[in-house]
Order: C-alpha cells, then sequence, then structure tokens
C-alpha cells in the first residue's frame, strides 16, 4: 500500500491538484485499515465464543426450534464476518501488477460497501437474531402463560431492536464523519487517474 501511495502522490504533485491532502487521506485509510482488522478478528474471536455459550449454557440443544435458533445465529454472524472480510482495505505488495487506478476502485468499492453494510446488511442481521431469539423463546418459555410468553418475545424484539437501532446510529455517524471524506477524496483521485 506504501508504495502505491507514493506512487499517486507523485502523480497529484506533478498535476498540482488543489484541496486534496494526499498524506491525511493515507493517514485516514491506514486508520481505517486498522479498526477493520480489529473488528474482524474480534467478531472471528466473538463468534466461536457465542455459539459455544449457547449450545452448552443454554436449553437449546435438545429441541429443533432450539437447533434452528442456534443454526440462524451461526449463519447471522458467519455472514456478517464473511460481509465485513470483502469490505476490508488490503495492503497492496506488489504494486507493478495492481495499477493505481484498480487499486483506488477496489478501495473505493470497498469503503462503499461498508457503507452499505450498515445500512442494508445489519439491519437483515438484527431481524436475523430477532426471528432466532424468538424461535428460541418458543421452546423455553412453552410452560409459561400466553400473555407471559407474548410479553417476552416481545421485550425480547424489542432489545434486539433497541441495541440495533444504537448501533447502526453511532456507525452511521462514524461512518459519515470517517469513511464518506475518504470516500469523497477517492473519487476525485479516481477521476484524476482516468483522465
Amino acid at each position: 500500500m506504501e508504495t502505491n501511495f507514493n506512487d499517486i502522490q507523485q502523480l497529484w504533485q506533478s498535476q498540482k491538484a488543489d484541496n486534496f491532502d494526499l498524506a491525511e487521506l493515507i493517514q485516514q485509510m491506514k486508520a481505517t485499515e486498522k479498526k477493520q482488522k480489529l473488528e474482524w478478528i474480534l467478531g472471528l474471536a466473538c463468534t466461536p465464543l457465542t455459539i459455544a455459550f449457547l449450545v452448552y449454557v443454554l436449553p437449546l440443544k435438545d429441541s429443533v426450534l432450539g437447533i434452528l435458533t442456534l443454526v440462524i445465529i451461526s449463519i447471522a454472524m458467519a455472514w456478517v464476518i464473511w460481509l465485513n472480510s470483502k469490505s476490508l482495505l488490503k495492503k497492496v505488495e506488489d504494486s507493478e501488477s495492481y495499477s493505481q487506478r484498480n487499486y483506488v476502485e477496489d478501495q473505493l468499492r470497498k469503503l462503499n460497501l461498508r457503507g452499505k453494510i450498515i445500512q442494508k446488511h445489519m439491519i437483515t442481521y438484527g431481524v436475523l437474531l430477532a426471528v432466532a431469539i424468538n424461535l428460541g423463546y418458543l421452546e423455553v418459555l412453552a410452560p409459561l402463560a400466553l400473555q407471559y410468553r407474548l410479553v417476552a418475545h416481545l421485550g425480547a424484539t424489542l432489545f434486539v431492536a433497541g441495541i440495533m437501532w444504537f448501533t447502526l446510529r453511532k456507525k452511521k455517524s462514524k461512518f459519515e464523519t470517517e469513511s464518506q471524506p475518504m470516500i469523497r477524496q477517492l473519487e476525485k483521485l479516481l477521476i484524476e487517474l482516468k483522465n
């Protein structure tokens, strides 16, 4: 990534681009890359721990609904990890085989995917979690009266919705302040590279 940024910096200096701070863009992208890798590693570590906790602690593994709950949660968590891996900014080791234009397009695509994950896919993830939890509750709460079961289902759904609303709001704000400026700068850079 360093050599590719150096090439891009020389191109911009030779064209005397106005209102563009490449050094700041490089620092922002490096910081974003580190944060993304940390999130991805935490996701990889937390997923098996969460599944192991659900399997061994909760009384879900002895029923069809319980197994379905575990499968849905596992698939949802694996899907989020996969999406995050697709949006990771990556270093370029061989700048000769990877043109500057392709590099900028790839980084731009990954940053835009990050925004799409926040706007669209995290909502789907929240819905899957709510469905899975409610399926598990069908089995666990079966001995209780209907009114208590309905309250528990409603409470679990509202809890997941509240957590997702708070998380999405925080992630959207962070994306708008950190990633949107990089996207705009990369789009300007891409226009210059196409000319």
